[in-house]
């Protein structure tokens, strides 16, 4: 656990004494670091890298019922960062995460070595059903004060349960295997699952993020993979795409899933990032 501005930070650190690569995970929209265990567990960096997966703060670990944001989300990170003696990173960053991952570029490109962004969530490419909660901003923040004010009276949940991701991927793949059909998106799409492991005001305070404005990303020069699906639930994958190839410094790969890419594809999603961070980073 790491202090940041009175708010506890949980993350997981494999460091190696002679590394002189970090690659920082960025969980998505109530979500936390155990998205990334199979990542780590099977990435033949991890011999050579040092690994930190981290809950944001609001998730996983690290409940807080502060205020969250981009910005605080991206100073809690270039601070965990500095408090374990790291100059750079390679930030990995899975749909909000991803977002993430652009403002800490955005914000701290000194310490930006490299981006990858996993099923990117971009507010100007959204689908039309889901441009819709760009428009409910002001409701959101509205919601996201009145949970506040009630958290703040004592109304609020005790004892929040950490999702175990790894568990419920290993469950949705069993349920893939015995229907090709099924409908992921009932199992990583649901409110009222989510918010049995996220406590309200993070949810809110999430969506208000995920359809925020973006800083362009014509001002991220350090070498950049998108990593994107064909059945994107968010996006429109053709708008999605010509903002993504009007970055030279972009390499963008495409696959057949569902915006789910490390529970559906876990395998060809990590050796695309291993082949570009070692075409990059060679050893």
């Amino acid at each position: 656990m790491f202090d940041h501005d009175g708010s506890l930070l949980a993350y997981r650190l494999l460091r190696r004494d002679d590394s002189s690569i970090v690659v920082v995970m960025i969980h998505g929209l109530a979500s936390n670091s155990s998205r990334w265990t199979e990542f780590i567990e099977h990435s033949d960096l991890k011999p050579r890298w040092d690994f930190i997966a981290v809950d944001l703060r609001g998730h996983g670990a690290s409940v807080v019922r502060c205020r969250q944001s981009h910005r605080l989300w991206a100073s809690d990170l270039q601070a965990l960062l500095q408090h374990e003696g790291y100059q750079q990173a390679i930030v990995i960053g899975h749909s909000l995460g991803a977002q993430v991952a652009i403002h800490f570029a955005h914000r701290y490109p000194q310490m930006s070595r490299g981006l990858v962004l996993i099923e990117p969530v971009l507010p100007d490419c959204l689908l039309p059903t889901a441009a819709l909660l760009t428009r409910l901003r002001p409701l959101l923040r509205l919601l996201i004060a009145t949970v506040r004010i009630a958290n703040h009276l004592g109304l609020r949940r005790r004892n929040i349960p950490v999702r175990d991701l790894y568990q419920l991927d290993q469950h949705m793949r069993t349920l893939l295997r015995s229907d090709p059909n099924t409908d992921i998106a009932r199992y990583y799409a649901r409110p009222l699952a989510d918010l049995r492991y996220v406590a309200t005001v993070s949810y809110l305070q999430d969506w208000h993020e995920l359809v925020s404005p973006l800083p362009s990303l014509n001002v991220l020069h350090m070498p950049l993979l998108a990593l994107l699906s064909s059945g994107e639930q968010l996006s429109d994958e053709e708008k999605l795409l010509r903002s993504l190839q009007s970055l030279s410094n972009a390499r963008i790969k495409t696959f057949d899933a569902n915006h789910w890419l490390l529970t559906e594809l876990p395998c060809e999603t990590r050796i695309a990032i291993e082949t570009w961070c070692r075409s990059e980073w060679s050893e």
